[in-house]
């Protein structure tokens, strides 16, 4: 199974010619969509995965691949393209975006979708609350995260914690240090991709159905690896509330709220319109209710 730029890789593939009505279609296919695709057929698998975006990107993809029902007969990706020009009233440079952003979200439901064929998907809990404090007044960036998880079975031990890291461009691999503040003790430390990093977490005690347990968790970025300019939460479960403060070492050119975006928006932002105003202390609080999944919600700044 393959993570989610590999599946997104894999989903380019099949952008070629007649899309997934081509003749020879099972020979475009890599190992995770053929996994996927081992309970069904192709365009029911990514049609069903699909229909957990948001309409715009929902549409584009579905276009892209030609699993939409007026590009289906179309040829070629770039007649599709136009289609899902003139259906969006923008241009072809800005279909060809959308087209990406929702490729990239896409992966990201068929990687949750494999994880939860194999068990590896959180299940069993959800967070109630995440409040996280990013350090930049210090050597080197640290993040201290709160969770408050809920139970959704008897007997739940074990949950886990993940934090992507991307890397920079010429960078060298990430890394993360992290230790357990409290709440429990870290069983297991992996690193699936290269830039993503999970912890598992063990609770002192097994958790009742409805049961809540808070533990606090700092992660720390290794002193001189560089930090992309935000701290984003892409909740994978259910998240009923995320609190996100900043505490600047120096005053940013200017700080936005990341409020629902995908991975292309927020890696290449701009000043908001309204930007975020930092109190006396050099800090800035943001507060989110229900975060939708797979999709970007924080901060973002620029120093």
């Amino acid at each position: 199974m393959g993570s989610a730029e590999l599946i997104r890789a894999e989903i380019r593939a099949l952008r070629k010619g007649r899309g997934v009505r081509a003749g020879n279609v099972d020979d475009l296919l890599g190992d995770s969509l053929r996994e996927l695709v081992g309970r069904g057929v192709l365009i029911t698998a990514l049609d069903s995965c699909a229909a957990e975006l948001p309409e715009d990107l929902r549409t584009s993809v579905r276009a892209s691949l030609g699993l939409a029902g007026e590009t289906k007969d179309m040829r070629h990706f770039k007649d599709r393209v136009s289609w899902l020009a003139a259906r969006l009233e923008r241009d072809e440079r800005t279909a060809l975006r959308r087209i990406d952003d929702a490729e990239r979200l896409l992966a990201r439901e068929i990687a949750v979708e494999l994880h939860r064929r194999d068990g590896t998907a959180p299940t069993g809990w959800y967070v109630d609350e995440l409040r996280t404090l990013v350090r930049l007044d210090v050597a080197s960036p640290e993040f201290h995260e709160h969770r408050r998880i809920v139970a959704l079975r008897d007997g739940l031990r074990e949950v886990r914690a993940w934090m992507d890291v991307p890397q920079d461009d010429g960078g060298s691999r990430p890394a993360l240090h992290g230790e357990l503040l409290y709440g429990g003790r870290i069983v297991r430390r992996e690193q699936p991709t290269r830039s993503q990093f999970r912890f598992a977490i063990r609770f002192p005690e097994p958790l009742r159905a409805g049961q809540s347990h808070e533990y606090g968790l700092l992660l720390r970025i290794p002193p001189g690896q560089p930090m992309r300019p935000h701290y984003v939460l892409t909740a994978e479960c259910q998240y009923n509330r995320f609190i996100v403060r900043v505490r600047f070492g120096a005053t940013p050119r200017w700080v936005r709220r990341v409020d629902g975006e995908t991975v292309r928006t927020f890696d290449n932002a701009e000043p908001a319109a309204t930007p975020v105003e930092l109190d006396d202390a050099g800090e800035a609080e943001l507060r989110f209710e229900r975060p939708a999944l797979y999709l970007g919600y924080g901060v973002g700044w620029q120093m």
